[in-house]
């Protein structure tokens, strides 16, 4: 059964509003916890824990989207992925407010609550795009990339001036995030007037696993390289560079930088997409550019803020790509939103062990470079998935949603 759309989404080719309103759903997947990057020195002195307890901050939401990803699929035909999404913001906007209250016991359990909310949106925004724009895929991926990208950024940039003001610590610069989704909340509720109702009896469609799909494991392990390379890289880069030499605020800058550089591929992606047959080359050529990152963060740091932008670019690239892969591998929305569950359960559940086993190499060597060589080996993964999940094909239609 596939969502059907608003009698205004019908009424229009290209909905506005309802674009509108999924771009601001979107800003409320990321930037709540890769904001506490560059906070993660401030929470280690603050609360006297070590690089690798820091780390968590960023692996918990991970652990939570690999855990609770699996059952979004199931919920969102029962309930419907309007009611969903709503329930999402609901649990960020509780997330960020007990994360805020102080004390490492409300850190954690804070930071658990939102990577539910998060892990919710992620699965459900691929299947909203292939349902409600099911010609415009490329673009509103890019799009929601962008989104996110943006206001990851402005928090990255934001945090630390508001946690250094005079009226501020590390807490008030965590809980002004919580406006974010207070105000997508409201502009989402225009979402349920028309939405499905809820099933009274959801049964799991006929037809073999997803997973014995080899397309659907490629898929996975791109996704999951993905993962693995950007929230390693968002947790640890202000760390990498604080450490040659840049200050707490140069550090939170270049962290945006690399926020905001991660948007952008999409005026790159959508067009490329358009002109060629498939999106090997693509992959592969993305790849190169955050390999260059690399590269260029071990041997001439001093130039930290233009390889963030190449990093951010890359990984950001390929980002999009491994989100419109959810879409243009999948035979409808609902195909669409089992795929995206199976990628984000399968890719966080590699991707969760990025910061923590960052964090624990810098531990023990007191240094990043065998860090970053872990990054560019999962570079090369990718490149090389990316050549079989880059090809035009499509899951087998008998394969079940689940």
């Amino acid at each position: 059964m596939h969502t059907k759309p608003s009698s205004s989404a019908a009424a229009t080719g290209f909905p506005l509003f309802l674009f509108f309103a999924i771009m601001m759903v979107a800003a409320n997947l990321r930037a709540p916890f890769t904001g506490v990057a560059p906070l993660l020195t401030d929470l280690q002195n603050s609360l006297s824990i070590n690089a690798s307890t820091a780390g968590l901050m960023i692996t918990f939401p991970l652990i939570v989207f690999m855990v609770v990803s699996p059952l979004i699929p199931r919920l969102s035909r029962r309930y419907g992925m309007e009611r969903m999404l709503l329930a999402a913001l609901v649990l960020i906007g509780v997330g960020i407010a007990v994360r805020s209250v102080g004390g490492l016991f409300w850190l954690f359990a804070g930071t658990i609550v939102i990577g539910a909310g998060i892990a919710a949106g992620n699965v459900l925004l691929p299947g909203v795009v292939k349902s409600r724009f099911p010609n415009h895929i490329a673009l509103l991926t890019s799009a929601y990339v962008l989104a996110m990208g943006i206001m990851a950024a402005l928090w990255s940039a934001l945090v630390i001036p508001i946690a250094n003001a005079s009226w501020g610590n590390w807490q008030i610069a965590l809980v002004a995030m919580i406006i974010m989704p207070v105000i997508s909340g409201i502009l989402w509720l225009t979402q349920l007037k028309g939405a499905r109702k809820p099933d009274s009896g959801s049964t799991k469609a006929p037809g073999r696993s997803i997973f014995r799909s080899l397309l659907t494991w490629q898929v996975c392990g791109f996704f999951a390289c993905n993962s693995f390379l950007y929230y390693s890289v968002v947790s640890w880069l202000p760390a990498v560079v604080g450490e040659a030499g840049f200050s707490d605020a140069q550090a939170g800058s270049i962290h945006g930088v690399f926020q905001f550089a991660g948007a952008l591929p999409g005026l790159i992606i959508v067009p490329a997409m358009a002109r060629l047959s498939d999106q090997r080359g693509l992959s592969a050529s993305m790849t190169a550019v955050n390999l260059a990152g690399f590269a260029g963060i071990m041997v001439l740091p001093s130039l930290a803020y233009l390889w963030a932008a190449l990093l951010g670019f890359g990984i950001g690239a390929n980002f999009i790509l491994a989100l419109s892969f959810l879409g243009l591998r999948a035979r409808n929305g609902d195909q669409a939103a089992s795929l995206s569950s199976a990628a984000q359960t399968l890719g966080y559940c590699i991707a969760a062990t990025g910061p923590l086993l960052l964090g624990a190499i810098y531990d023990a060597l007191g240094e990043w470079q065998l860090a970053l060589w872990v990054c560019v080996f999962f570079s090369i993964a990718q490149a090389l998935l990316g050549t079989r999940v880059g090809r035009n094909v499509l899951l087998p239609a008998d394969t079940a949603v689940s």
